[in-house]
């Protein structure tokens, strides 16, 4: 069972048939752990420059991937107001650009190959919206977002290398989606696993997804019980990341 609302998207109960259930309450750390602890030693892990672009962002998913590159091309000159203002639309109508699946399943999570290309906001605070409206829980790039005071006061959750200005129309093309792609740094497939959090950005391949979620819930647990015994001794109130009895019901049956 799940609930989805235009700006958020979580799963009820831990579900073994959805895999990005089983890593919703989970950190990033506890995920990264698990997969030193069966051997996948830094692998995964997106350049720490890629991070969350506000404080206190948390997001699993599959991943859904595009592949970008420099267009080679450069925008013409427009000469009228109107056509300055409908230039994104002018640019795609005559420059090939692939998109993504229109039926992707709620819940996935954006990956953005950037190609390397040069300064531009391919993200910024309409088309986040957009595409957490279409279904996603997260945009990660390790190229550029612009309206970055917008994107962090609507709360919609990208991960960006870099802050940028400019935008697409005569710098970038999405050219492939759904593909094998680099991002930070790491191999991302269609299908794996990726979280964010104020950690930074890992990528869990699916083929261990299932087992590692096993080890990250035990490591989340023996975590919190650990705090929630300092939280006791400092004669702290407890909060949501020591709330042991909530995880357990969340993951019950699984």
């Amino acid at each position: 069972m799940t609930t989805l609302n235009p700006t958020h998207f979580r799963y009820e109960k831990a579900d073994p048939a959805e895999l990005a259930s089983l890593y919703q309450h989970l950190r990033v750390c506890d995920v990264v752990d698990a997969m030193d602890g069966i051997g996948y030693f830094n692998i995964g892990l997106m350049d720490t420059q890629v991070r969350p672009l506000w404080n206190g962002m948390q997001f699993w998913g599959e991943a859904a991937t595009i592949r970008c590159v420099p267009s080679n091309k450069p925008m013409w000159k427009l000469d009228t107001t109107e056509d300055i203002v409908a230039a994104h639309g002018r640019w795609f109508a005559e420059t090939s650009h692939a998109r993504l699946p229109q039926d992707l399943k709620p819940g996935h999570v954006i990956v953005m190959d950037s190609g390397g290309g040069p300064e531009v906001g391919f993200w910024g605070s309409e088309n986040a919206m957009a595409a957490v409206l279409g279904g996603a829980v997260g945009i990660i790039t390790d190229g550029y977002c612009r309206d970055t005071a917008e994107v962090a006061a609507q709360k919609s959750p990208v991960v960006a290398r870099h802050r940028g200005r400019t935008i697409i129309p005569g710098r970038i093309q999405a050219i492939e989606t759904q593909t094998t792609i680099a991002c930070g740094g790491v191999q991302v497939n269609p299908g794996d696993i990726v979280g964010a959090d104020d950690d930074g950005v890992v990528v869990v391949p699916a083929h261990i997804a299932q087992e590692v979620a096993v080890h990250a819930r035990a490591i989340l647990l023996a975590d919190m019980a650990s705090r929630r015994r300092h939280y006791e001794n400092l004669g702290m109130r407890p909060d949501s990341s020591v709330d042991i009895d909530a995880i357990e019901a969340y993951y019950a049956g699984v």
